[in-house]
């Protein structure tokens, strides 16, 4: 008996030592080392500061203490900065990309090589991972109740994640469960072994079904188009609209399509809706969809939703030409040749036209 208790410990003590060094042994390869989301009462999760890695590819992914992908605290703005906020979910957050190479820090790139000489631009994002359509519009509204952060424009991203949209609604003991559940998550994911086995080797078998368990909802992010609550997708819109309306901020519709889309392919609802609000309140949209599903997919997307840098910086130069037409950029800059109603003309798409149309 002695004998059998001995060996059943010597082997807890190897599997336990073996664990441990394949632990340190990953962390080296970056294993250990990804974004880790904190419970938070109003968002129900967001990134912690730091510096980490992507899960996909281990580049560089900087985290402010204002959960922004940035490298630096907002303060409020000086005379001559012009700040431009990206809202959305992982692919406005720059997944798998480094903090060079996602749309916000291209557009920042260039809107600084141009010749606007009395303006210092600031392009910040503030895509959160797996953030649903109502989640983005609150995180929206929470930005814009900090006067240190002040936009002069807000690029609404259009987020996959409509399966996730209720979430926001979860109230009391439903709510604190699931904060308890991201709160454990946030635990198991600061392991290598973790990291590599779950979200790396059995990606799609465990990871999926342990973010199923955490979100308490379907996975089918990209096709799902069943119960889908409309009117509070509409509503997350027009909130949006009022709140930067009665802060004077540009709000802008960043249209995002997924791999293999194109214009003439059924939309999701939700993307129907937002091309439709855009026409009805004559907000600047920038339609992806026709402008990627013309060049080689496999060099724009690393998978079904995500850009590569290559589709990055095609975002971010359609979102340039939009910006170039709006009265804030137009007045910061000195030009004044266009008036703000000709913008809302041209920058705006209607289903019907989304497949003529590159960017407007």
């Amino acid at each position: 008996m002695a004998t059998k208790k001995h060996r059943f410990l010597k082997g807890i003590g190897i599997f336990l030592a073996i664990c441990l060094v394949a632990e340190l042994g990953l962390r080296l390869f970056g294993y250990g080392s990804y974004t880790v989301y904190r419970p938070d009462e109003r968002l129900l999760w967001v990134p912690e500061p730091g510096r980490t890695l992507t899960v996909v590819n281990h580049l560089p992914i900087t985290i402010n203490d204002q959960g922004f992908r940035y490298p630096f605290d907002l303060k409020p703005k000086h005379g001559d900065e012009f700040r431009i906020i990206a809202f959305g979910d992982s692919a406005t957050q720059g997944w798998g990309v480094d903090d060079h190479s996602h749309y916000s820090a291209v557009l920042e790139s260039l809107l600084n090589r141009e010749n606007c000489k009395q303006e210092h631009f600031q392009v910040v994002s503030a895509g959160v991972n797996a953030y649903p359509n109502s989640l983005v519009a609150e995180k929206l509204k929470e930005v814009l109740e900090d006067n240190a952060v002040q936009p002069d424009i807000a690029i609404v991203a259009y987020s996959h994640n409509s399966n996730f949209e209720k979430l926001v609604k979860l109230q009391g003991e439903a709510r604190e469960k699931f904060l308890h559940r991201v709160e454990f998550k946030a635990i198991v994911r600061r392991s290598a072994l973790y990291n590599f086995l779950i979200e790396g080797v059995l990606r799609r078998i465990a990871y999926y079904q342990l973010r199923h368990l955490v979100m308490a909802g379907t996975l089918d992010t990209l096709n799902g188009m069943d119960n889908l609550d409309m009117d509070q997708f509409n509503q997350g819109l027009q909130q949006s609209l009022e709140l930067t309306r009665a802060r004077h901020v540009q709000m802008v519709l960043l249209l995002l399509g997924s791999d293999g889309q194109t214009p003439s392919t059924e939309m999701h609802p939700f993307q129907k809706a937002m091309l439709q609000f855009a026409e009805t309140h004559h907000v600047p949209l920038v339609n992806m969809i026709p402008v990627i599903s013309g060049k080689n997919q496999a060099e724009m997307f690393m998978d079904p939703a995500h850009p590569t840098a290559a589709g990055h910086q095609v975002i971010a130069g359609q979102l340039l030409q939009t910006i170039h037409n709006l009265a804030p950029y137009q007045a910061a800059c000195g030009e004044t040749d266009q008036t703000p109603a000709k913008v809302q003309s041209t920058s705006t798409v209607t289903p019907q036209s989304a497949g003529k149309s590159n960017a407007q």
